[in-house]
C-alpha cells in the first residue's frame, strides 16, 4: 500500500505533536535543575528571611546550599522553587526592578509581605511558608546558630526514651 501525501503529513504532524507533548510533560513533572537566576533569587529570599546582623545570617551558614541539595533530589520541591522564584522576579519587575535579587531590603520585604497576605492556598503563600520553614530548619540545625540562643547542644540528644510513661506528679 503506497503512502499518500496526506498520510505522510499526518505522521509528520502527529510525530511533532507527540515530541512537543513529551517535552512539556517532562518539564512539568521533571523540571531541570535550578538556573543561575533562580539560585540568585533563592539566595536573596533566604537572606531576607534570616539576614546577617550580630548573628550569622543564613547565607553564611550555607542554608541556600542545603535547600538546593534538597531540590536536586526532589523534582516536586524543585518545581515549587522554580515557580516561586518566577513569582518573586515577576513581582519585582512590577516594582520596576530587574529581579527580586536586585531589590533593596525594603522592596524584598514588601514582596514577602505580599506573599504572606495572599490567598491561603496560593503559590506565593505556599512557596514562602515552605522556604521559611526550610530556611529555619537548616539554620537552627547548624551549630553556629545555637550560640546566639545561649545553647550548647541538642535539646534531647537521646530523644525521649520514656515517652510512653506518664509524667511524674509533683506534690
Amino acid at each position: 500500500m503506497p503512502v499518500t501525501r496526506r498520510d505522510f503529513l499526518r505522521l509528520t504532524v502527529g510525530g511533532g505533536l507527540l515530541l512537543v507533548s513529551a517535552y512539556l510533560f517532562k518539564e512539568i513533572f521533571r523540571p531541570a535543575q535550578l538556573s543561575a537566576g533562580e539560585q540568585r533569587t533563592l539566595d536573596a529570599l533566604v537572606d531576607s528571611l534570616i539576614p546577617e546582623d550580630e548573628t550569622p545570617g543564613a547565607l553564611r551558614l550555607g542554608v541556600p546550599q542545603a535547600i538546593k541539595l534538597k531540590a536536586a533530589a526532589d523534582s516536586r520541591y524543585r518545581y515549587l522553587i522554580k515557580r516561586g522564584c518566577a513569582w518573586l522576579d515577576m513581582t519585582a519587575r512590577g516594582q520596576n526592578a530587574e529581579s527580586f535579587e536586585s531589590l533593596k531590603a525594603e522592596g524584598r520585604d514588601a514582596i514577602i509581605g505580599k506573599a504572606i497576605n495572599s490567598e491561603v492556598e496560593s503559590l506565593p503563600k505556599i512557596y514562602l511558608y515552605q522556604m521559611r520553614n526550610d530556611a529555619f530548619h537548616y539554620y537552627y540545625g547548624h551549630r553556629e546558630s545555637w550560640a546566639v540562643l545561649g545553647y550548647d547542644g541538642p535539646p534531647q540528644p537521646c530523644g525521649f526514651p520514656d515517652y510512653y510513661l506518664a509524667p511524674p506528679h509533683s506534690t
